[in-house]
């Protein structure tokens, strides 16, 4: 599920919420969502995947769900390949990792 809204004079679009988590960052062309178990090191690993690619982060925002599951919301400045969607659904931990 994912919740938007338009803040303040000039109207702009913000994703507010995906899935029950907070967050909030404009939509964008290339947006990778990752849900996964909250504990340390799972940010890295992800920016890494991409990092190593040469996939720059454009912008990012993460929330975690007290005794739950965490989320990130990916920006990136070009679209993340099927290949590497599968290496990030491989990690420990990750629930799903989406390319949108």
């Amino acid at each position: 599920t994912l919740s938007a809204t338009l803040v303040g004079a000039n109207r702009q679009a913000r994703v507010v919420s995906i899935d029950g988590h907070a967050v909030d960052i404009p939509p964008a062309n290339n947006m990778l969502v990752v849900k996964n178990d909250d504990r340390p090191g799972a940010i890295g690993t992800v920016t890494s995947i991409l990092g190593d690619a040469n996939i720059n982060i454009d912008n990012m925002a993460v929330n975690s769900i007290p005794g739950g599951d965490a989320l990130m919301c990916i920006v990136t400045s070009t679209k993340v390949p099927e290949n590497l969607l599968e290496s990030i659904r491989a990690l420990a931990g990750i629930k799903y990792a989406l390319a949108v």
